[in-house]
């Protein structure tokens, strides 16, 4: 029964919810996986920072005497040596280095993050795009509708004037027009749908969306969940990162000593064991050298992360006046405009059989046309502005 249910599954979601799409993309698509895997790749990067380094064995045969290269007896400078040699990280080092890999982890995991929030962000902005240019489509087929019928009622009067005339070429004009227009609109809507159904990762044919236009939230409601952009967050991260570089930079001033064991056998003499401890002698002042980059590389972060929240900060001013301005513009044209023009529209309807007015009522109803799409496209605005404002506030639904 399983089976079958996954075979059916996508007829299920050709008529697809927003929330659908979103999830699916979320959970499958293979931008998100890609760095999954980077993610994934961070643990065993950790796991190494808890070892030591590798340590050097080596075997070897001292004075070989020419005369006699077999004999390893002629003396007792002659040996064959086993030396195991392991660098000792100074206490700390080895904490610190995972500490700098957790942070780097982090800087990983709100990349992903990032990415999640842009890919749901395109997914509303097709959304929106494919509903305003169905909106449009089903607004221009009714024009057309409107258009033919009284153009076919203009021919039933047979009227011949000169006006006459003129109003039956400006519709016969109109007509094709709109058809230019509905084609180039499918054109349009066949490679969103493409596009949504790629950021999806289904095959979307149709969305149920519910357009319905109320009052923006208030820009504060933005600005208090400004820290929560994931750009913003990612540049935490590297301040982060920079952070426990510096740690290491400095911990790297300490000595790591390297202990040294070996082992020498002699034919005919007693064996031996040497052990011998080494230092690198830091008196050059490349550490201190490295931990100052590593400090500049912080405060670069640091004042990155400063001018990014402020251009934030703006970003969300500028798109904020643009979601205000199509709740305006919205509102205008369905409380003013249209009533207006609607009953225009119907007085000129009732006396189309006159040629001049067949040119007047034209001519009406391509201002109708316009208002209506101008309607249409306030209300995508709208809704491509929450978009938009969703993702600089880092959200993901």
């Amino acid at each position: 029964m399983k089976f079958f249910i996954i075979l059916l599954l996508p007829i299920f979601i050709n008529a697809s919810s927003l929330e659908l799409l979103i999830e699916n993309a979320k959970a499958s698509h293979l931008s998100l996986t890609a760095i999954e895997h980077k993610l994934n790749s961070v643990d065993d990067e950790y796991e190494i920072t808890k070892n030591f380094s590798n340590p050097v064995l080596s075997l070897s045969i001292s004075d070989i005497q020419l005369g006699d290269i077999s004999n390893r007896s002629i003396e007792p400078m002659q040996f064959t040596a086993l030396n195991f040699k392991q660098k000792i990280p100074y206490f700390g080092k080895r904490y610190a280095n995972g500490k700098k890999v957790l942070a780097k982890k982090y800087k990983v995991y709100m990349t992903l993050q990032e990415a999640k929030v842009t890919l749901v962000r395109e997914i509303k902005l097709s959304a929106y795009a494919i509903w305003e240019v169905e909106q449009q489509l089903k607004i221009n087929d009714e024009y057309l509708d409107l258009i033919n019928q009284n153009i076919e009622l203009y021919d039933a009067y047979n009227i011949s004037s000169t006006s006459a005339h003129m109003g039956l070429m400006s519709a016969e004009l109109t007509l094709s027009q709109l058809k230019i227009k509905k084609s180039k609109l499918s054109a349009i809507l066949e490679s969103l749908y493409k596009k949504i159904s790629y950021l999806s990762n289904l095959n979307v044919t149709q969305i149920n969306l519910d357009m319905q236009i109320k009052e923006p939230k208030s820009i504060y409601y933005y600005l208090d969940y400004i820290s929560s952009n994931k750009t913003y967050k990612i540049k935490e991260a590297s301040i982060k990162v920079a952070n426990a570089d510096i740690a290491i930079k400095r911990l790297d001033k300490n000595i790591d000593p390297s202990l040294q064991v070996g082992y020498y056998y002699r034919d005919n003499f007693k064996d031996y064991v040497n052990i011998g401890v080494s230092f690198s002698l830091p008196i050059y002042g490349t550490e201190n050298s490295k931990e100052q980059i590593s400090r500049k590389m912080a405060l670069s972060y640091k004042s990155e992360a400063i001018d990014f929240k402020n251009q934030l900060n703006s970003r969300i001013f500028d798109m904020h006046e643009n979601l205000k301005d199509s709740y305006r513009i919205y509102n205008i044209i369905n409380k003013e405009s249209l009533p207006q023009i609607e009953h225009m529209t119907d007085l000129s309807s009732t006396s189309v059989k006159n040629g001049a007015e067949l040119f007047v009522y034209t001519y009406i109803l391509e201002k109708q046309l316009i208002l209506n799409e101008q309607s249409i496209n306030s209300v995508a605005a709208y809704y491509k502005s929450i978009a938009n404002l969703d993702a600089l506030i880092g959200e993901m639904k």
